[in-house]
């Protein structure tokens, strides 16, 4: 009886973009590794945040569209910037520095063609493969992540 009213109670929240949850390959707040994020993203990048164009709505959801300056490609076609779409709500990824776009930090980023509902007229983005995953500011990776990421890369 408890069970169908946590499904009815969840349901709803996982129905609309302005309250998705973390969720890998069908997993709730799944732990990834470098690896793992990388053989599943089409492009994997080091970037720097150009810009933010931040949109806040009363009613329905609020979202950002980064722009990111490629500084190293180990994955994926070469491509010099990006635009990274982001719900802001708890599936989202915001390379924010407090309320404003984190002009000064580098990022590893692992991305995908964006497919989930886009606001009207928002096109040709992409959006950071999972959230809750391995994409972090470059300062926040250990020595061995970076070599990590380095042979990955090569092979």
């Amino acid at each position: 009886m408890h069970r169908w009213i946590v499904i009815a109670a969840v349901a709803p929240l996982l129905a609309t973009p302005a309250h998705a949850l973390c969720i890998y390959d069908g997993a709730m707040y799944a732990k990834t590794s470098l690896a793992q994020e990388f053989n599943d993203a089409k492009w994997v990048v080091k970037a720097k945040v150009e810009a933010g164009d931040y949109h806040w709505a009363n009613y329905g959801p609020s979202w950002t569209i980064y722009t990111v300056r490629v500084l190293s490609r180990f994955k994926g076609p070469p491509v010099a910037t990006f635009r990274l779409f982001t719900y802001r709500d708890s599936g989202g990824f915001y390379l924010d520095n407090g309320t404003d776009p984190d002009l000064d930090s580098d990022y590893l980023l692992f991305l995908d063609p964006a497919t989930q509902t886009l606001p009207h007229g928002v096109t040709n983005v992409v959006q950071v493969n999972y959230a809750c995953g391995q994409s972090k500011r470059w300062s926040d990776l250990t020595p061995a992540d970076r070599g990590t990421i380095a042979r990955l890369a090569r092979r």
